[in-house]
């Protein structure tokens, strides 16, 4: 899956609009190479949505148009915790994530002007409700579908790849 019909893409589609064009527990294995650096890490503005219907509204451009170029604008969720939430929705139950991004603190992750989520060792511990670390401490500020954090490898001044397994029982935390 791409935002551009590049050759051996078979779904083109803006993995920020939701849900994607996979049934849910579909997949056995995703793999994403160099793509959440991009992903927005906080959520839209809550005025974009009142602003972009006031457009579909007036009839200046369409539904489809805005999902194609904004996103899940209606959504007010951190937009990376939704991405992660998205590639659990579409995994078996066990299934897999792999992740190649760029060090937060790497020359690959400063230099692009498009990198946006600046991720470290530590991001992967927000996933885990288990996390050895942080006794899962960080997992319950945002809550999100639930992963173990297999294996990461990392350099300040490289990449990171981690690897992740869709957790499936309930560790909803609720206060």
């Amino acid at each position: 899956m791409d935002y551009r019909a590049l050759p051996g893409v078979d779904i083109v589609h803006n993995v920020l609009t939701y849900p994607w064009p996979l049934p849910d527990e579909s997949v056995i294995r995703a793999v994403c190479s160099h793509l959440v650096e991009h992903i927005p890490p906080s959520p839209p503005d809550p005025r974009l949505a009142a602003f972009v219907q006031l457009m579909i509204d007036k009839g200046a451009i369409t539904e489809d148009e805005a999902g194609a170029s904004l996103g899940d604008w209606q959504d007010g969720s951190p937009r990376f915790i939704r991405f992660m939430d998205e590639v659990w929705r579409v995994l078996k139950p066990g299934g897999q994530f792999a992740v190649i991004c760029p060090h937060g603190y790497s020359p690959g992750q400063l230099q692009d002007p498009t990198h946006c989520n600046h991720n470290n060792e530590a991001t992967w511990a927000y996933f885990d409700p288990l996390e050895r670390e942080t006794g899962g401490h960080l997992y319950r500020i945002y809550n999100p579908k639930p992963w173990e954090l297999m294996h990461i490898t990392w350099s300040y001044s490289a990449n990171m790849e981690v690897l992740l397994r869709k957790r499936i029982d309930d560790y909803s935390y609720h206060e």
